[in-house]
């Protein structure tokens, strides 16, 4: 009678889905706009070679905190049994960043790039992670608002410490310790107190067996186990993202490169949307799991898949119709060209919003080992079909190589889920 009223109490106070769907891409919409809108302050408060510091300060700290996190926040939503206390997941991301930033240092040495920057930029990228172990936290509770309000204060204190130090001291390092004395006000003072909410609430898990103590569990190292797989899963898909990118600077140079990226950054807003949508979803599917709910588990991967086909389809409509249009009208008459590209690059992006339900799913029943066995083969997919195409096609054989990549990625998961199920 006790765990049937607090079910009701749970389910009483719980966000709907479509409100915390509209929370997560509130979130994640503002948290991206945030960090494009820095770039902005940079070129406009600094110079050309300030903005290329600094970008270059993300593109080495990027990838290796991102393999550090080892998707520790994912292993933590879907963990219904509860197998290892908070602290531990925020005892191994806090050695993690630590790692990442020797390993960072590392790079700046033997590479003599601007030590100032590239670290700072990576402090900030490590205050980072340590707060997205509470958004995890936070996440586990439904509380999408919570993670949303937490991204919105990161987001906009970083635009303005940055602002505020460029314009006070014209250096790009003092720009970039603004951006890290924002993630940790962010993490301390935000993400941090908002997770606290839910210290003493009752915690989803409570509502699974346990069948383990934390001791049993295995401690760190298992813990690492299971999460070391989806971490590298998850570098690979990063570097699958770019492999168009890498052939085609290689074979056409910067220009043809920029079209890509002009025509990429339109339908960015499918993958923000489609992110939400998952992260909404992911700890929904992990209850259902958990509970022996399989059916429901099913028909909800089911909707989603289905919700997604039917935005892709006219999405696609849409950017066939309009896209030359659009490209004009945004970047000006010398992207019209690229009409077919964005519409192969939607084509793209739709096949992906099926790949994030998917890793939702596959996140939920835990098979981390398997995404990264589908995630290493469609790299592979990825560098074969760029090779072939964009020598041949350009700028749209890069579309096409990207599009190709995604069709693999979705289908290999869906096997893999069907197995898994």
């Amino acid at each position: 009678m006790t765990v049937v009223r607090h079910r009701a109490v749970t389910a009483r106070k719980r966000p709907s889905f479509a409100g915390n769907v509209g929370w997560g891409l509130a979130g994640n919409a503002g948290y991206a706009l945030a960090q494009w809108l820095v770039l902005v302050v940079v070129a406009r408060l600094g110079t050309p070679a300030m903005v290329g510091d600094y970008a270059l300060g993300l593109a080495v700290g990027a990838p290796v905190m991102l393999l550090a996190n080892l998707s520790l926040r994912t292993v933590l939503v879907t963990d219904p049994a509860g197998e290892h206390p908070f602290r531990r997941y925020l005892r191994v991301r806090l050695v993690a960043m630590g790692a990442a930033l020797v390993a960072i240092g590392v790079v700046v040495v033997l590479f003599d790039l601007p030590v100032a920057v590239v670290l700072l930029v990576g402090l900030a990228k490590a205050f980072d992670g340590a707060g997205d172990i509470y958004l995890g936290h936070l996440q586990r509770h439904h509380d999408q608002r919570g993670v949303a309000l937490a991204q919105l204060a990161n987001g906009g204190l970083t635009i303005a410490f940055t602002a505020a130090l460029l314009y006070g001291t014209s250096s790009v390092a003092w720009a970039a310790a603004g951006s890290a004395g924002a993630s940790l006000i962010a993490w301390l003072m935000v993400a941090a107190p908002l997770a606290g909410r839910w210290w003493n609430r009752p915690d989803p898990a409570a509502l699974v067996p346990r069948r383990h103590t934390h001791r049993a569990a295995g401690g760190v190292p298992a813990l690492l186990w299971t999460a070391l797989p989806l971490g590298i899963a998850s570098g690979i898909t990063s570097l699958t993202a770019n492999v168009p990118r890498y052939v085609l600077q290689d074979d056409l140079g910067a220009a043809a490169l920029g079209a890509f990226a002009a025509a990429g950054y339109l339908v960015l807003t499918g993958n923000v949307l489609c992110s939400a949508v998952a992260q909404t979803l992911l700890p929904r599917l992990t209850e259902l799991r958990a509970a022996g709910a399989h059916a429901r588990f099913e028909a909800l991967v089911r909707h989603a898949l289905i919700g997604v086909a039917v935005a892709g389809v006219l999405a696609v409509w849409a950017a066939d119709l309009f896209g030359p249009r659009v490209l004009r009208a945004v970047y000006g008459p010398q992207y019209a060209g690229h009409g077919t590209t964005l519409t192969v690059l939607t084509v793209a992006t739709a096949l992906g919003a099926a790949c994030f339900m998917l890793d939702a799913a596959l996140s939920a029943v835990r098979r981390f080992a398997g995404q990264l066995a589908v995630n290493a083969a469609v790299l592979a997919v990825a560098v074969l079909a760029a090779l072939v195409l964009v020598p041949r096609y350009g700028v749209t054989g890069a579309a096409w190589a990207t599009a190709g990549a995604a069709a693999v990625h979705a289908l290999a998961k869906w096997e893999v889920l069907r197995r898994a199920l």
